[in-house]
């Protein structure tokens, strides 16, 4: 047979069929790599935060639940953590960093100090840790505090001059899938602890959890007796007598007798009402009504005694103080040397040039000015001779241990001669015992409060002492005791 009689293999219908197959197996793969590229891709872009790189929140509850089903027969703890970086970082964010260079340069100190395990939170400034599996406390402890050195370093030049901090908040768990929020939100307790502490990280426990929920309920309920009127409070009425025991004037003090939670003291909901705002509701409720039963007293006795109100922060710093309170004084025909107003020595050095000049506008209407719990803050000396006060009010704490605490004395009696220097009234409040009531009529202290004359009582209750002619005996309660 000759050379062209012998049959090509390559040329037969089934080799070349197959050789077609083959290239188009070829340009299906090579698709196929191109569209999973290009998912990846577009996975990264979805998953991923564009200004940090760090992947997201659902990231994070994917995550979350693979490292707590791996874990779940461990008897190792499990540590997740919030970070939220501190004010300074707000203050350069947009101006410094809009285009959130430090924000990615700080998201990558923080996987340098512990792994890949850091996600963005729905926050621009705060993020996700699954810190991973812990011996102890101490040891995701010591964890957060070296994110919290590595973020607070300074920048790398030219930006050596920006630095800011954060605050960490770590929940331990066993296992727990299912809680995953309960989880999460325990670490946002801690958070919140240490940014109210200034305690850079904090590690929950039960009793946070208590107090936290404890102050949803009352923020909860206060919004809503606030809406219902007022119904549930009540302002009851301390006098402030002078060295002869007689009645010269008193404090408003408000009250709440919750319908669920009984009798809130002052202490649990004002600061809560501080923070979300409500106290300018309350404080401009308990304002009118003092000044309203202040003039129903004054009609009915002819008393000329005044009221002093005390002054949140917030109600300080409104821009329309002076006319709500001239407002309430015109309503009321009240003269404003009827109303003391008390204000503590953190509001006035905050700012004390702004709060200067507030005060004059104040006194400007004849109010008189009282600083609170004078001694325990941190009052220039400077700045209290050019503060328009009529008053300084000596802290209880001084008042408290005078037999037994010589420093105690001596800075009761410095800040009684202040005052007399000054021209203005000393007011000692929180005067218990004949004792502590001798010492401050040798100092000539001007005026007195405590419960050696009375503790703060009911209006009707107060009314009593002025039907019997503005005297208040001294001990009045005490040999009940």
């Amino acid at each position: 047979m000759s050379t062209h009689d012998q049959a090509d293999p390559g040329s037969t219908p089934e080799a070349h069929q197959l050789s077609v197959l083959e290239r188009e197996n070829q340009t299906l793969r090579s698709e196929i790599e191109e569209l999973t590229a290009n998912r990846n891709e577009l996975l990264a872009v979805i998953n991923q935060d564009p200004h940090t790189g760090l992947p997201i929140r659902r990231v994070f509850d994917r995550d979350f639940r693979t490292v707590s089903e791996d874990h779940a027969h461990h008897n190792d703890l499990l540590a997740v953590a919030v970070v939220r970086l501190d004010r300074r970082y707000d203050r350069i964010k947009n101006s410094r960093d809009r285009g959130k260079v430090f924000l990615f340069r700080t998201a990558a100190r923080m996987r340098e100090t512990i792994g890949e395990r850091v996600y963005q939170s729905d926050r621009i400034d705060e993020f996700l840790l699954l810190m991973g599996a812990t011996k102890n406390e101490r040891r995701a402890r010591s964890t957060a505090e070296a994110i919290v050195r590595e973020v607070s370093m300074p920048h790398e030049p030219p930006a050596k001059d920006v630095a800011f901090g954060c605050s960490v908040g770590i929940c331990l768990y066993k296992d727990g899938d299912a809680q995953r929020e309960e989880i999460l939100g325990n670490a946002y307790i801690a958070l919140d602890e240490s940014e109210a502490t200034g305690r850079p990280v904090v590690v929950y426990n039960e009793e946070m959890g208590r107090r936290y929920h404890e102050k949803e309920t009352i923020e909860k309920e206060l919004r809503r007796a606030i809406q219902d009127g007022f119904d549930e409070f009540s302002i009851v009425y301390q006098p402030f007598v002078d060295r002869d025991g007689r009645i010269h004037g008193c404090e408003a003090l408000i009250r709440w007798n919750n319908r669920i939670l009984g009798p809130i003291p002052p202490g649990r909901f004002i600061g809560v009402a501080e923070e979300n705002g409500d106290i300018r509701f309350i404080g401009q409720w308990t304002l009118y009504n003092a000044c309203r039963q202040l003039r129903d007293w004054r009609e009915a006795y002819g008393t000329s005694m005044y009221v002093s109100v005390n002054l949140s922060p917030s109600q300080f710093k409104q821009t329309d103080l002076v006319e709500r309170i001239s407002g309430i004084l015109g309503a009321l025909k009240l003269p404003g040397d009827a109303l003391k107003l008390e204000i503590t020595e953190g509001v006035v050095m905050e700012d004390p040039e702004d709060a200067i000049t507030k005060m004059e506008e104040i006194r400007s209407h004849g109010v008189r000015i009282s600083i609170d719990d004078f001694g325990i803050g941190y009052s220039s000396l400077n700045y209290l001779r050019r503060l328009p006060i009529n008053t300084l009010k000596i802290d209880k704490s001084f008042i408290d241990d005078l037999s037994a605490n010589t420093n105690n004395r001596e800075i009761v009696k410095a800040i009684i001669s202040m005052a007399r220097g000054l021209k203005i009234e000393a007011l000692a409040e929180g005067v218990e015992t004949l004792e502590q009531l001798e010492f401050l009529l040798a100092e000539e202290c001007n005026s007195i409060q405590g419960y050696l004359f009375s503790p703060p009582v009911a209006a009707d209750e107060f009314s009593a002492f002025l039907k019997a002619g503005g005297v208040v005996a001294c001990c009045r309660d005490m040999s009940a005791s």
